[in-house]
C-alpha cells in the first residue's frame, strides 16, 4: 500500500523558474508498482522522516526538458521552492491517468501529524495491490469492518455511514471516458458493421456471377460443402488483406494521436498496440470474415438456379435494411452530440469569458509564510497590472472557474444550529481580491463587493452566491447574517458577516448547476497561491509579456503559468466532449456513404441482371417514366423497411447516450426526423441514378443481352 499527495511546486535556480507537476509519495509506491528508475535509485525507508526527506526524484520528462538528459544529474543539487533538494534518480512516467508527475519527493509527516488523536484532512491518495488469491469484494469486506471500527472509535470524526471504498485502478484510469469510449467503440462497430454488409453484397453478386462456374462444378461432382469451403476461403483471404491494412492504418493513427494529440484529451503517450490488441484485430477480422462470407456462400452454392436467384435477392434486401438501420442510428447519435454540444456552447457560465486573461502564480510557502506578505505581495501585482495599458480590470482569486484550484468544506450559520441528524452541507469556498468580480463580469444581485477596507484590521465579511442564497435563505434575509467556516480558524464566537450576493457561476463543468459557494476577502484570509483575472480591452494574450515581467520585478524566482484565456479554458473544458462528437460524426457521415454505395450497388446490380426484362417491358410500350418509377419503388422498399427498424432501435439504444447530453433529450424528435430525412434523401438518390439507366435502355440492345 502507498500514499500519495499532489505536490506541484516552482522549480528555482540558474535557469527560468518554471512550475512542475509533482507528488509527495511514500517510500513503498515505486517497489509496489515494480517501477525500475531510469538512472540512480528510488527512495529508501527511512527517506520519510522530516531531515531526511530532501531528495527527489525526477521523471524522465523533465531530466530531458530542463537537464538535457544529463548522464550526471543523480547526486546533483536543484531548488524546490528555493530549498535544496538532492536528486537521487530518474524514473519513466507512472500512475498516468493523474495529472502527469514531473517530480517525486518523499511524503514525510511532522510528529504532530502521526499522533494516534490527530485528525484532519491531509488529501492523500491510496494506491494498494491485492494480495496472492485476495478478491476485491474480500478486500472491501476488510476495509468496511476497519471503516467501522474507526466509527465506533472516533464518533466525533466519523459519521456512523462512512465507509472505505475501494477501486480497481482500471475504473480510475479510464475516469470520465468510460462512456464516451464505450458509445464511440459501439459506432465502430457499427461502421464495421455497415463495411461488412456491403462486402458481403459484393460478394453476392460476384457469387450470382459465377453461376455458370458453380453450376459446372456442382455438375462435375463438387458437393455443397466444397462449393462453400472455396467460397469461404476467398473470404477470409479478403478478410485477412483488409486487416492487415487496418492494422497499419491504426498503427500510423495512434502514432499521429501521440505526436499531436492534446495531453488534456488523452494520455497518449500510455497507450500502445499490443500483442492484445494485435490479436483482437485479427480475432475481428477473422470472425467477420467468417460470418458474413458464410451467407453469400451458401446462398451461392444452391443446387437449383431458380433457388439461387430468390436466396440471392432476399438476402441482398435484407443487408440493405441493416445497413439502413445501423446507419439511422449513426447519425441520430452523431446528431444528438451535436445538438448537445451547441446548447451546451450557448450556456452562460454565470460571468463574461471574452477579453478576459487568466494566469496562476504560486508563493513558496517557506518564504512567504506571513499572511502580511503574501497580501503586500498581490496588492502590489494587482497595482502594477491595473496599471497596465489596456487592462480595463484586474482581480484575483484561489479557486478560478475552469482554471482549478479552490476547495470546499462544511460551515454554520450563527444562530442557526443544525439539526443533530443533519449531515453538515458542504460548499465550495473561494478567497477573492476586490476588482475579481468586474474583471469576471460576475454580477451582484444584492448589498456590496470587497473593497480595499475588508482588510485582516478590519471585521471579518463574506460574500455568497445566488445557489447559496437560494438554498439557505430562502425568504431572502441573508445580507446582514453571519457565517462561521471552521477553515479560517478563527476565534471562539467570531463569524464573516454576509455583505452582498453574486451571481452563481458554473465552476468546473457547463453540464452542472452552479454549486453554492461562499467568497472570504483575500485580504483578510490571504492564500499563497492565486489566479489572476485580467479584463482587457483589446488581445489578452497581448499583455502576458508585461505580466511576467511585473511579477519578474516583485520575486524573480516565480514563475508565470496556466497562462491561456477565459474562452481557451472553456473550450479546453470541453474537449473530450467535442474529440467525442466529432468522432462520431465522422464515423456517420462513413456510415452514410457506405450506406450510399451499399444501396447503389444493389440496385445497379438488380438492374443489370434485369436489362433484358426492361428492354421487353420497353418493347411492348412501357414509358421510361414508369420504367423509374418501378426501380424506385423497389429500390426504396428495403430502405424504409431500414429506416423503421432503424428508428424504433435508436429511440431505445439512444438512452445510452444520455449522461453525454446536455439541453437535448435522447428521443430529441427533431434530431431524429433530420437523421430519416438525410438518410432517405441520399438513398433516393443513391437510387434514383441507376433507376435513370434503366429508363434509357434501348430495347433492341437489351433483348441482345445475355
Amino acid at each position: 500500500m502507498a500514499a500519495m499527495q499532489t505536490n506541484s511546486v516552482n522549480l528555482t535556480g540558474d535557469a527560468e523558474p518554471v512550475r512542475v507537476s509533482g507528488l509527495r509519495v511514500s517510500t513503498s509506491l515505486f517497489p509496489m508498482l515494480g517501477v525500475q528508475p531510469v538512472a540512480g535509485r528510488v527512495f529508501r525507508p527511512e527517506e520519510e522522516q522530516l531531515g531526511k526527506d530532501r531528495v527527489a526524484i525526477l521523471g524522465d520528462g523533465l531530466w530531458k526538458s530542463r537537464f538535457g538528459a544529463d548522464p550526471q544529474i543523480v547526486g546533483r543539487q536543484i531548488e524546490i521552492d528555493t530549498e535544496k533538494f538532492t536528486v537521487i534518480g530518474v524514473v519513466e512516467p507512472v500512475l498516468q491517468f493523474m495529472e502527469p508527475a514531473q517530480l517525486y519527493v518523499p511524503l514525510a509527516f511532522t510528529p504532530a501529524q502521526v499522533e494516534p488523536h490527530a485528525r484532519g484532512h491531509q488529501n492523500l491518495d491510496v494506491v494498494a495491490r491485492l494480495g496472492s488469491g485476495v478478491t476485491l469484494d474480500q478486500a472491501r469486506a476488510e476495509m468496511k469492518l476497519i471503516a467501522a471500527r474507526m466509527t465506533r472509535n472516533l464518533p466525533g470524526w466519523y459519521p456512523a455511514d462512512w465507509n472505505i471504498e475501494l477501486d480497481p485502478l482500471a475504473g480510475q484510469a479510464a475516469g470520465d471516458l468510460r462512456t464516451p469510449l464505450l458509445v464511440l467503440l459501439g459506432a465502430v462497430a457499427m461502421v464495421l458493421l455497415i463495411g461488412c454488409v456491403n462486402v458481403a453484397n459484393l460478394l453476392l453478386a460476384r457469387a450470382t456471377a459465377r453461376q455458370k462456374e458453380i453450376g459446372l462444378r456442382i455438375a462435375l461432382g463438387a458437393g455443397r460443402a466444397r462449393i462453400v469451403r472455396q467460397l469461404l476461403t476467398e473470404s477470409l483471404l479478403l478478410g485477412a488483406i483488409s486487416g492487415l491494412a487496418g492494422l497499419a492504418i491504426g498503427i500510423w493513427a495512434l502514432e499521429l494521436f501521440v505526436r499531436f494529440g492534446s495531453p488534456q484529451l488523452l494520455r497518449w503517450q500510455t497507450v500502445r498496440i499490443n500483442a492484445l490488441a494485435v490479436l483482437f484485430a485479427i480475432g475481428v477480422a477473422f470472425v467477420t470474415s467468417l460470418v458474413f462470407g458464410m451467407a453469400p456462400a451458401l446462398s451461392a452454392s444452391q443446387l437449383r438456379p431458380a433457388h439461387r436467384s430468390r436466396s440471392g435477392s432476399r438476402l441482398r434486401n435484407l443487408l440493405v435494411v441493416s445497413e439502413v438501420a445501423l446507419s439511422v442510428m449513426l447519425l441520430a447519435g452523431a446528431g444528438l452530440l451535436l445538438r448537445s454540444y451547441a446548447r451546451l456552447w450557448q450556456t452562460n457560465p454565470g460571468f463574461a469569458p471574452g477579453h478576459l486573461l487568466t494566469a496562476r502564480i504560486s508563493l513558496p510557502p517557506l518564504q512567504y509564510n506571513d499572511p502580511a506578505r503574501v497580501t503586500e505581495f498581490y496588492s502590489e501585482l494587482l497595482a502594477d497590472v491595473r496599471a497596465l495599458p489596456g487592462v480595463v480590470a484586474v482581480g484575483a482569486v484561489d479557486g478560478l472557474p475552469f482554471g482549478g484550484g479552490g476547495h470546499g468544506g462544511d460551515f454554520k450559520i450563527a444562530g442557526r444550529p443544525w439539526p443533530a441528524s443533519a449531515v453538515e452541507p458542504d460548499v465550495e469556498k473561494r478567497h477573492a481580491t476586490p476588482g475579481y468580480f468586474q474583471a469576471m463580469g460576475i454580477p451582484l444581485k444584492q448589498g456590496r463587493l470587497f473593497t480595499a477596507q475588508d482588510s485582516a484590521n478590519t471585521s471579518r465579511v463574506a460574500l455568497i452566491d445566488e445557489t447559496f442564497a437560494k438554498a439557505f435563505f430562502p425568504k431572502g434575509d441573508a445580507v446582514g447574517q453571519f457565517l462561521i467556516d471552521p477553515f479560517l480558524k478563527l476565534n471562539p464566537g467570531e463569524a464573516s458577516q454576509i455583505v452582498g450576493i453574486v451571481g452563481a457561476v458554473k465552476d468546473r463543468n457547463l453540464m452542472n448547476d452552479p454549486l453554492p459557494v461562499i467568497y472570504h476577502p483575500a485580504w483578510q484570509a490571504p492564500r499563497p497561491f492565486m489566479n489572476l483575472a485580467v479584463r482587457t480591452a483589446g488581445d489578452p494574450l497581448a499583455l502576458v509579456s508585461a505580466i511576467q515581467r511585473r511579477v519578474r520585478d516583485l520575486d524573480r524566482n516565480l514563475p508565470v503559468y496556466k497562462i491561456a484565456t477565459m474562452e481557451q479554458n472553456l473550450s479546453d473544458s470541453l474537449m473530450r466532449r467535442r474529440f467525442a462528437m466529432l468522432l462520431l460524426a465522422v464515423l456517420a457521415a462513413f456510415a452514410l456513404c457506405l450506406a450510399a454505395l451499399g444501396v447503389y450497388s444493389v440496385i445497379g446490380y438488380s438492374v443489370s441482371q434485369r436489362t433484358r426484362e426492361i428492354g421487353i417491358r420497353m418493347a411492348l410500350a412501357a414509358q421510361p417514366g414508369s420504367v423509374h418509377k418501378l426501380i424506385l419503388r423497389q429500390g426504396l422498399r428495403p430502405v424504409l423497411a431500414g429506416l423503421a427498424t432503424g428508428l424504433v432501435v435508436s429511440l431505445v439504444a439512444m438512452r445510452a447516450l444520455a449522461s453525454l447530453l446536455y439541453g437535448v433529450t435522447a428521443t430529441d424528435p427533431p434530431t431524429f426526423l433530420a437523421a430519416v430525412g438525410v438518410l432517405l434523401a441520399i438513398s433516393a438518390l443513391a437510387t434514383a441514378i441507376p433507376a435513370g439507366r434503366a429508363a434509357r435502355v434501348d430495347p433492341m440492345t437489351a433483348l441482345r443481352h445475355e
